[in-house]
């Protein structure tokens, strides 16, 4: 019989200790007041393939947060869901490096990455452009 819980792959690991960078819901901008602050406060950045905008924190903020927003035009369902997960991945391994505040990235049309590492080029050039990089 199969358990319920799906045994971990090979070289994968299970560790969730508090060292590791996660991407937990206090990562996540998720209602729209956060947006629309972020949107008519913040400051805003166009690349090639990515446009961000960035606000400093609100007092309640423990850290860098981050939204999504992608629009039908950059693929189907499965296209534009793998981009959303490069983009949060690129998030959670940086965000030690970004400065507090609230950060939405919006993947323009024609947005296609071969990997991670494209992903993370193109999402640490904004951010740096933006300012929000720690020294």
């Amino acid at each position: 019989m199969f358990s319920s819980a799906a045994a971990p792959k090979a070289g994968m690991s299970c560790s969730t200790s508090k060292g590791t960078a996660r991407f937990g819901p206090e990562a996540r901008l998720s209602s729209g007041r956060p947006f629309r602050r972020v949107f008519t406060d913040g400051r805003k950045c166009v690349g090639r393939r990515l446009i961000l905008w960035w606000a400093a924190p609100e007092s309640k903020s423990p850290g860098a947060r981050l939204g999504l927003s992608v629009p039908a035009k950059v693929g189907g369902a499965v296209q534009r869901n793998r981009l959303k997960r490069l983009v949060r991945e690129s998030f959670r391994l940086n965000r030690r490096h970004l400065e507090g505040g609230d950060f939405i990235v919006y993947l323009r049309p024609g947005c296609s990455w071969d990997g991670l590492a494209a992903a993370e080029r193109d999402f640490i050039e904004l951010v740096r452009k933006a300012g929000a990089l720690r020294p």
